[in-house]
């Protein structure tokens, strides 16, 4: 594969599922942008690589090697 990002995480939020939180090959997706400070003083921050719906994702079939899906709870 020769392009550079082979890893998509389509709903990322605030990357808590990564070890690495700014993993060179993966392209972070979110719909939303957001800072904030949490009850507890957490600080939250949810800023994607690119703005993208996961129910309408803009690329194409066999863009990404490996997909990571871990959506927020409804």
């Amino acid at each position: 594969m020769s392009q550079e990002k082979y890893i998509l995480d389509p709903c990322c939020g605030s990357r808590m599922f990564w070890f690495d939180k700014e993993n060179e090959h993966a392209l972070f997706c979110d719909i939303r942008s957001l800072h904030t400070t949490l009850c507890d003083g957490r600080k939250l921050d949810i800023e994607p690589d690119q703005f993208a719906d996961v129910t309408s994702l803009p690329f194409e079939d066999e863009t990404f090697y490996h997909v990571i899906f871990d959506p927020p709870p409804t």
